[in-house]
């Protein structure tokens, strides 16, 4: 089954200068909010009110294994000018930072193979894992292999933060 990555549904368009990104944790997309700080997963500062295509992935876009099971997913996508992000949010301890490279490796994966282009057509990517309570990652040697693997594999460079500069 082919992905639609271009879900008007999933999808909004902003320029504005600061906003975040919210996941409720409860089978809904991830939303773009403008206020209520205190409710965002990860903050995007865009000081140049460039135009970003905001993409609702988890619970909006179907990404079907052949099993008819559903693919793990990451919870959004930004795109603009040359550059892709995958981004996966956070609210927990523990394991967070490989758990949500494993969502956003799912969801590359897929690209790759049903739509080579839309991946390939941005030379700048980056896989985002934010956690807005715990925004310094424990780094131990397995954040320096999984940014090699990530860079080696898909030339995508990895970020454990909860703020996504635009720029």
């Amino acid at each position: 089954m082919s992905v639609n990555y271009f879900l008007a549904e999933c999808q909004f368009i902003t320029k504005a200068k600061r906003f975040g990104l919210v996941d409720t944790e409860d089978q809904s997309p991830t939303t773009v909010s403008f206020d209520n700080d205190d409710r965002w997963n990860a903050t995007v500062i865009n000081n140049n009110s460039i135009e970003i295509l905001f993409t609702a992935i988890d619970n909006c876009i179907e990404i079907w294994r052949e099993s008819g099971e559903m693919e793990s997913r990451c919870d959004a996508m930004l795109m603009y000018g040359v550059t892709l992000l995958f981004v996966e949010l956070k609210n927990k301890r523990g394991s967070w930072q490989s758990e949500g490279l494993q969502q956003i490796e799912a969801t590359m994966k897929r690209m790759i193979v049903e739509n080579p282009a839309l991946f390939n057509n941005f030379p700048r990517r980056k896989a985002v894992v934010a956690n807005a309570r715990h925004q310094f990652p424990c780094f131990h040697a397995a954040n320096l292999e999984q940014r090699e693997y990530f860079w080696k594999t898909y030339r995508t460079r990895v970020q454990f933060d909860a703020e996504i500069v635009v720029e």
